[in-house]
């Protein structure tokens, strides 16, 4: 064998060889069943969306898509920008995203409603109803996931789920200003003035779709986990409702159950952690834990769920190859 030969083998049966390894990771890719993860809207109890991301991070189950409503929105953004759960439950337990969202309601902010609608009059802007009006959680979420030269790399795809006053049908925002879409997904009405994008009046997701499974699926999710932080029928009495807060979380969770019940059979995965006596609106840092703790503990008991469900699903697509 002379030299030109020789070396013309040993490339070959190099560029062979390489050609063999490139094939196998896209096997090993393909093979591996996606998993979408759709993070259900609560307020305050989205919350325990943080425990579930620790764990699900932990046991290495990776998350290939994420899709969010209101809270789901907000703790999905963080995440899929690059920040971890720890990060994420720093910024709850410190006050920083209660600072963001800032849910204090006070008589004197009802009574500057009517101020703020003639000062926006004068000023030809367009007034639209609502408690708040400010920007906070939109830059909140922006300065957070933002690399040191202003720009932002989600590293998970995100989607984000907000409902078009105008139209009256849910939105499904999946480019863009990420900050501006948080805001519009937890923008409770009537609490939160409605966000203006693309010829869209944007309001809380949870009015029509509270937890985006569908959303997911379409995404390209071959398995689908749910995170449930609806509030569950609990009992209520009388004095209850002297508090505005009280009554608005109320009827808020109400129609959240009235949708769960429907959408929750979609899902291939269903986590509900046990969030009992946690409202949508109680951000102190005690019942935040409580709720982060809650979402670990519930996704510990679905992880031998989860496992099967990668293991009929990789079997499956053994089977098509």
């Amino acid at each position: 064998m002379n030299r030109k030969t020789l070396t013309f083998f040993l490339l070959s049966t190099f560029l062979l060889s390489l050609n063999i390894h490139c094939l196998a990771e896209d096997d090993v890719n393909v093979m591996r069943p996606k998993i979408g993860l759709a993070l259900g809207g609560g307020g305050a109890r989205g919350a325990a969306h943080i425990g579930v991301l620790r764990v699900l991070e932990r046991e290495n189950i990776p998350v290939d898509y994420l899709v969010g409503t209101s809270a789901g929105a907000l703790i999905g953004a963080l995440y899929s920008g690059g920040s971890s759960p720890d990060d994420i439950e720093r910024y709850a337990l410190s006050g920083s995203i209660k600072k963001a969202f800032k849910t204090n309601i006070s008589i004197f902010r009802v009574l500057c409603i009517n101020v703020n609608r003639m000062f926006k009059t004068c000023r030809r802007k367009p007034f639209y109803a609502g408690l708040y009006n400010d920007h906070r959680i939109h830059h909140f979420i922006n300065n957070t996931i933002s690399n040191t030269d202003g720009t932002i790399n989600i590293k998970i795809p995100l989607h984000i789920l907000a409902v078009d006053l105008i139209s009256g049908k849910p939105v499904v925002i999946k480019s863009g200003d990420v900050g501006l879409a948080v805001q519009a997904s937890v923008a409770i009405p009537g609490l939160h003035q409605p966000i203006p994008i693309d010829n869209q009046l944007l309001v809380d997701g949870g009015v029509l779709r509270n937890i985006p499974i569908e959303e997911a699926k379409k995404m390209g999710s071959d398995i689908v986990i749910a995170v449930d932080v609806d509030s569950r029928n609990e009992q209520y009495r009388f004095k209850d409702f002297k508090s505005f807060e009280t009554t608005l979380t109320r009827v808020i969770n109400l129609g959240l159950v009235a949708q769960s019940e429907l959408l929750l059979n979609k899902a291939d995965v269903v986590i509900s952690p046990d969030l009992e006596g946690i409202n949508i609106l109680d951000l102190d840092r005690n019942t935040l834990e409580k709720a982060i703790k809650a979402g670990e503990a519930a996704a510990i008991k679905k992880l031998p769920e989860i496992r099967k469900k990668l293991e009929d699903k990789a079997k499956a697509f053994q089977k098509t190859v």
